[in-house]
């Protein structure tokens, strides 16, 4: 079944390419990843990608190769992508997407979101699962859900998502999640945020990924953001709660992430974040005394 999605959605990224190029701007893009967790499991992604054409940051058309890495204690494994891609819309929509394979699978993600106030969004991510038995198994996960944005007054906000997510067994997660936000100092940027999530696995431990049966997480939050310059964005977060699983009691939860962004309306635009969880990913084996770290680099240079 999810062969067929994907081959839909490359057949619906090339019908668009057209829609996409109404200006021949080409640019080049360099993007970066690297995490490590406190399992000792260790991913490293690094691409370069070509947009035949692109108007801004909401319309181009192009293509990215991509090396991966992943690896473990007394494990590893790499390999080599490709991907067309292209974003594009008009009016009051956008959309998103990408689709590619390392050879074996069908890989990629898609975005459709509206842009008004009450911002709308349906996704669908596929993946590899960057375990040890996903790796030597073939395993894919496939994430696809809806999302929504709900202003409440002036300074309130809600957001909420729901989710599903196949892991290429027998395994399917039902994921929840919700945020209530309050601007206290708007025109400081800076906001008070209270987070809430919740999955559950129809079939727990059926691999080495972390399947816990259920999982749960409130977050208090703090997040600054900031324009200085000419556009550009700075934008820090901390949030700090608790987390419980499936024959664990509660304990503390924290959050932190620092990313900075250039202005979006020019040649070229470049992005970095940061982060820091304790809360357990897909490819954690453990859940209590868990860490992970992540640093993410996005380039574009326009010619």
């Amino acid at each position: 079944m999810n062969r067929y999605v994907y081959t839909l959605l490359a057949s619906a990224l090339l019908a668009a390419l057209p829609a996409a190029a109404q200006e021949s701007n080409p640019a080049l893009r360099a993007e970066g990843f690297v995490s490590s967790d406190s399992d000792g499991n260790d991913v490293q992604r690094a691409s370069l990608g070509w947009d035949f054409s692109r108007r801004d940051i909401e319309h181009w058309w192009g293509m990215r190769v991509e090396h991966a890495r992943f690896s473990g204690d007394g494990w590893s494994h790499e390999e080599e992508r490709v991907f067309l891609r292209a974003a594009g819309g008009e009016g009051g929509w956008r959309w998103m997407g990408e689709a590619g394979t390392n050879g074996d699978d069908l890989l990629g993600s898609a975005s459709v979101y509206s842009t008004d106030k009450r911002r709308k969004e349906f996704f669908l991510e596929r993946d590899v699962l960057e375990t040890r038995q996903g790796v030597e198994q073939g395993l894919v996960h496939t994430y696809a859900g809806a999302a929504i944005d709900l202003p409440l007054s002036e300074r309130w906000t809600a957001t909420g998502l729901v989710g599903l997510q196949d892991f290429g067994g027998d395994n399917l997660r039902r994921h929840l999640r919700a945020n209530l936000i309050y601007a206290v100092l708007p025109e400081q940027g800076i906001s008070l945020q209270l987070r809430l999530r919740q999955f559950n696995d129809s079939d727990p431990r059926e691999a080495d990924y972390f399947a816990p049966g259920r999982y749960r997480q409130a977050l208090g939050v703090v997040s600054m953001r900031r324009f200085f310059g000419d556009g550009y964005q700075l934008r820090a977060t901390a949030g700090y709660g608790r987390q419980d699983f499936t024959g664990v009691d509660s304990h503390p939860s924290r959050l932190l992430e620092v990313d900075f962004q250039t202005p979006k309306d020019r040649g070229h635009f470049l992005r970095a974040t940061a982060g820091y969880t304790d809360a357990p990913g897909d490819g954690a084996s453990v859940g209590t005394g868990y860490s992970y770290r992540y640093v993410r680099v996005e380039g574009v240079w326009e010619f």
